[in-house]
């Protein structure tokens, strides 16, 4: 039964409920599904970003055989989704992870060499938490920044705009009461609140959220989703900048929120193939117990090498000589890019041997597949 409070007619209460329910369809429909930040603000906030979409805007560059964001304190390598090249000062979007507060048999990252992360970040052991992350599925967007500053680009490039004086415009989202940032930073007063604006928020202190026709409630999320202009100058004492406002007052929702310019997308990687064999092709006099290595010009998925080798003689079968070789186990060490073959017993003498790898090999991370593939050679006495 609905008991209507002293004062207030059906008719008004209906009002305030389907305004009530209005409110959190909107910030139920408004929840970004990124996060814009500096990559200083990542390696501060691990816990916070793990596993969440993010974008931030930074250089990348090689780390040995991988790539990084450029002049991180800490290492935050990047794994592209389509190989792109990163033009300077684009935007790297992609899911964070914090590789320590990872089980390295986690199915879900059955196509990450971690082996050629933790050869570049930890002397190849296994790093502790808040150490050495990484950006996958990662793919890039030019990212100019705008002529009138936004809170997107606040929280992209903090340092071009600290002790600088802004005016932004963003939802009203309380004490960070939707988690739109991480806590400690900007939490100074208390009425301190975030603004948040597409995938992008900030905290804005100094200033009551109050003002003609408002009067905001920092810890109530049914006062949320307003929007607000704040006018004061950026600050930074950490990772994180906020604004120290100046004024407030009631603003309408901006007609665009942000510009994205896809760049055109990139070649494929290059198939790999095999650069180096031993025994090499044709050789006459090969060792019969010997390890046979073949070795491959990209990183390959070693899962995908199982029951894909295969190892016969050729010509006719001596008198008295098995018909098979011997069995043999085949491991690939991915540091090397190679597979090696031990026999469990020598080869016959001065048999032609047939190496095949068949269809189905695949390249790590962007699963392109290795063409047809046979050595042959010949064992001496």
């Amino acid at each position: 039964m609905l008991t209507v409070p002293k004062g207030l007619t059906v008719i008004k209460l209906l009002s305030v409920l389907c305004t009530v329910c209005t409110v959190g369809t909107t910030l139920s429909a408004q929840a970004p599904t990124r996060l814009a930040t500096s990559p200083e603000a990542l390696i501060a906030a691990p816990v916070f970003f793990h596993g969440k979409q993010i974008a931030v805007r930074s250089d990348v560059e090689p780390a040995g055989p991988l790539m990084r964001l450029a002049g991180t304190a800490k290492p935050v390598f990047v794994f592209w989704r389509d190989s792109p090249m990163a033009p300077r000062n684009s935007e790297v979007r992609g899911e964070f992870w914090d590789v320590g507060r990872l089980e390295r048999g986690d199915s879900r990252f059955s196509n990450v060499n971690f082996q050629a992360i933790l050869d570049a970040a930890s002397n190849g052991q296994w790093p502790p938490r808040d150490q050495v992350f990484m950006i996958l599925g990662a793919s890039t967007v030019e990212s100019p920044l705008p002529a009138e500053p936004t809170i997107r680009a606040l929280a992209l490039a903090p340092d071009r705009y600290v002790g600088k004086g802004v005016t932004v415009t963003g939802r009203f989202r309380g004490a960070n009461l939707y988690a739109d940032l991480p806590m400690g930073a900007g939490t100074k007063g208390r009425w301190d609140f975030v603004l948040q604006s597409a995938d992008s928020a900030i905290w804005v202190t100094g200033v009551r959220p109050r003002g003609r026709g408002f009067d905001l409630d920092v810890n109530s999320r049914l006062d949320t989703g307003r929007w607000l202009q704040v006018a004061g100058t950026v600050r930074r004492s950490g990772p994180l900048a906020w604004i120290e406002a100046t004024s407030i007052a009631e603003a309408t929702a901006p007609t665009e929120t942000t510009v994205e310019i896809a760049l055109p997308p990139p070649p494929p990687a290059p198939a790999p193939e095999v650069v180096f064999s031993a025994p090499t092709p044709g050789e006459t006099d090969a060792d019969r117990a010997g390890t046979i290595r073949i070795q491959f010009s990209r990183d390959m998925d070693p899962k995908t090498f199982r029951d894909k080798v295969r190892i016969s003689y050729t010509g006719p079968t001596p008198q008295g000589a098995a018909a098979t070789p011997p069995a043999f186990t085949a491991r690939y060490i991915e540091g090397n890019r190679a597979l090696e073959i031990k026999l469990s017993a020598p080869l016959d003498r001065y048999r032609t041997v047939k190496v095949e790898l068949l269809e189905g090999i695949m390249s790590n991370l962007d699963n392109q597949p290795l063409g047809p593939y046979s050595l042959t050679f010949t064992t001496g006495g």
